[in-house]
């Protein structure tokens, strides 16, 4: 099949695997449509810490300007009660937003037609933005931002030996940009780092005026965003977000409760988990330098200094290495073409595992209890993803999760005595706390307690219906269609095993 078919098959597939219902990090819904949907729908869920007005690690303005118009026009125009086609739309709206403002980009960070075509070829084949880009994390607007604001920098750089062009409208976009980024992911700033000595060098060491409308912009802007999330957290002191979130970051203790990992894993892991076969566009001591390379190299250098790293804070780079790919070098391989096709299997394997398989029961199995019941009774979720409580659309729901005290998890905080609209997440706590959870619950309501549970740790269940034969498993919807990546032990086969299993448990 000729590369340019794959093209655009890639356009279709990136549409197809946006309405796929995979979950590929808690993040995309808790730091997104989870706390907008409480702010803007008034339905009960989960508010993690980062919005929690004692903490105030997170700024809102740049959600309610993403994910706000579409949510307001279902609200008052659309009224869809389902929050999974909800979830859809806000990823079908990604997708489109991203391929549009990426064509545009490319138009100002390429000269060449043919290495356009390359860049967006790659691109638009590739699983990072299929599965990544059109989820909700913040990581997939930093970078439609980063894109914006890397082309900006390059209108500046091409008009730079003109004294005449002093482009205040851009600097005035530029600075409301930059701010965006940063109250978005205080990361942006890395990215920006290196490509700003050129720009600052090139063009606003001759424009001096231009640089304080860029100054005066970026200022107000931030002034704007404070007092925007003050208001919004209601809280009586001014929140300035970006900060709140860098002190919580450089404390190794804090990233230790979210994973820690050794500081080559994003050079090393992800970068090759991400980039596939067209590593080896990048393995050459030659580089041509441009501002996407610039970016990456410090974005790169940067975020490996903080030990927890995970793939998807690389996503902002990842069009910036499509874009910095060398045609020249592709000509100078023996099996051009080999690259290419190798490329597109990848990204199909790893589009199916990232895009339509990981954790995909979550979204499925709520989905399922969401249609069939008025009201929830007892939910308890054991050994999955934390369920995204926004897609059940309830008013009257009460969430409750474990807690630590000198490292023992526990459940001080979950109230046995609420029986409807309960949803319990277990997390991946051990067997005896979940048969405690389970048997507390029994005795406290005499209606049915759903159990959702991948398919790869149902030995516990198993080792339960042994030890209390007096309660009663009964499968209500199952599918083998989940992957669980997180509970793989290789000397069990068992956890191996795919799929995502509801149980309603009573007594008998």
């Amino acid at each position: 099949m000729r590369l340019k078919t794959w093209h655009v098959l890639g356009y279709l597939f990136g549409l197809i695997v946006a309405l796929e219902p995979s979950y590929i990090h808690p993040d995309e819904h808790f730091q997104s449509l989870e706390v907008m949907m409480i702010k803007i729908m008034g339905i009960k869920g989960t508010i993690p810490w980062e919005f929690k007005p004692e903490s105030a690690a997170r700024s809102f303005v740049p959600l309610y300007i993403t994910y706000g118009p579409l949510l307001y026009l279902n609200k008052y125009i659309l009224h869809l009660s389902s929050g999974v086609a909800l979830m859809y739309l806000v990823r079908i709206q990604n997708y489109i937003v991203f391929m549009y403002l990426s064509k545009l980009a490319l138009q100002f960070l390429l000269d060449s037609k043919l290495d356009r075509k390359k860049a967006s070829f790659y691109i638009s084949t590739s699983y990072i933005i299929w599965a990544y880009q059109t989820h909700s994390f913040s990581n997939s607007l930093e970078s439609i931002i980063l894109l914006l604001v890397l082309s900006l920098f390059r209108i500046l750089i091409k008009d730079s030996s003109d004294r005449s062009f002093n482009h205040y409208k851009t600097c005035v976009v530029l600075g409301i940009l930059v701010t965006l980024g940063v109250f978005n992911r205080i990361t942006f700033l890395a990215f920006i780092l290196l490509p700003c000595v050129p720009t600052f060098h090139l063009f606003y060491s001759k424009h001096l005026k231009s640089l304080c409308v860029s100054a005066i912009s970026f200022i107000c802007s931030c002034l704007l965003f404070v007092f925007l999330d003050k208001t919004i957290y209601g809280s009586d002191d001014w929140c300035v977000t970006p900060l709140n979130n860098l002190l919580y970051n450089l404390q190794d203790a804090n990233l230790a409760q979210h994973g820690l990992h050794p500081r080559y894993t994003h050079v090393l892991v992800n970068v090759p988990q991400m980039l596939g076969p067209i590593m080896v566009f990048f393995v050459s001591k030659k580089q041509k330098i441009n501002l996407a390379l610039l970016s990456c190299i410090s974005g790169l250098l940067i975020l490996s200094l903080f030990r927890h790293q995970e793939l998807r804070f690389l996503v902002p780079l990842f069009p910036l290495f499509c874009i910095s790919i060398d045609l020249e070098k592709l000509n100078t391989f023996p099996y051009p073409k080999l690259i290419a096709k190798t490329w597109v299997a990848f990204n199909i394997v790893f589009g199916i595992i990232m895009g339509s398989l990981h954790q995909r029961g979550v979204v499925t199995a709520i989905q399922r209890l969401a249609e069939k019941q008025e009201h929830v009774d007892v939910h308890l979720w054991w050994k999955t993803y934390s369920p995204p409580t926004w897609l059940y659309m309830n008013n009257n729901l009460t969430v409750s999760t474990t807690n630590f005290v000198n490292s023992a998890e526990r459940l001080d905080n979950v109230d046995f005595g609420i029986t409807v609209d309960h949803v319990v997440d277990l997390k991946g706590c051990d067997y005896e706390l979940f048969e405690f959870g389970l048997m507390s619950f029994l005795n406290s309501t005499s209606h049915g307690i759903c159990l959702i549970i991948p398919k790869s740790t149902d030995k516990g269940v198993q080792k339960f219906r042994t030890k209390h034969e007096d309660v009663r498993f009964q499968v209500l919807w199952e599918t083998p269609f989940s992957l669980d990546l997180d509970h793989i032990d290789f000397t069990d086969l068992s956890t191996l095993q795919p799929g995502m299993t509801i149980y309603q448990i009573d007594r008998l």
